[in-house]
């Protein structure tokens, strides 16, 4: 991968649901991709939790994985470790799904990139995006209890829409640039190509 992050073109948005922060006793509600402006949302209720987990590897093993990059917020420290888990306990997780999961994939996690100190996300799409929403994240187990699947589907579209255009404004900060070239200097320092 390049020391930029990816064009928007070759980025998939990646996030998920969850009935809690805890995968030995929690499960995923949903998983969701947006890729070229397009939501799309595997749902727990309309499929069960192995069939949500299936077919994101099923998306998964249809991305070009030498040029898509998946970005989320708190991805690395969150999703990705539930998501892996939870794949174990439904029987899924293999060596080959390991693999796409661990060293196939590569990510950008806007949690990291905004900076160490945890803040929600939403905090980060109405500075950057201009966008908020009443429903929150943790609003997602009360939800999903009470079957209010449709306050749900729009949360995620609205996360999804947010979550691009948050990454469109980073692309555009100064800062942001500074860093880029900090990273080629130090990946290339004779300024070859």
């Amino acid at each position: 991968m390049d020391a930029e992050l990816p064009r928007l073109e070759r980025v998939v948005f990646l996030d998920m649901e969850t009935t809690g922060l805890n995968p030995y006793q929690d499960k995923v509600v949903t998983i969701q991709v947006r890729k070229d402006g397009e939501t799309t949302i595997w749902k727990e209720w309309e499929l069960g939790e192995r069939p949500v987990i299936e077919r994101f590897f099923e998306f998964a093993n249809l991305v070009d994985l030498e040029r898509a990059s998946f970005v989320g917020y708190n991805i690395l420290k969150f999703d990705l470790p539930f998501l892996m888990h939870r794949a174990e306990v439904n029987g899924l997780l293999n060596e080959t799904r390991w693999q796409i999961l661990n060293s196939y994939l590569h990510y950008v996690d806007l949690y990291q990139l905004l900076g160490d100190n945890y803040a929600p996300a939403k905090r980060f799409y109405e500075k950057f995006a201009g966008r908020t929403q009443n429903t929150e994240n943790k609003d997602i187990p009360k939800l999903y209890r009470q079957r209010a699947y449709d306050e749900i589907v729009e949360y995620i579209k609205n996360e999804m829409k947010s979550m691009e255009q948050l990454y469109e404004a980073l692309l555009q900060q100064g800062f942001y640039q500074g860093l880029v070239q900090l990273r080629k200097e130090v990946i290339n320092p004779s300024g070859a190509p």
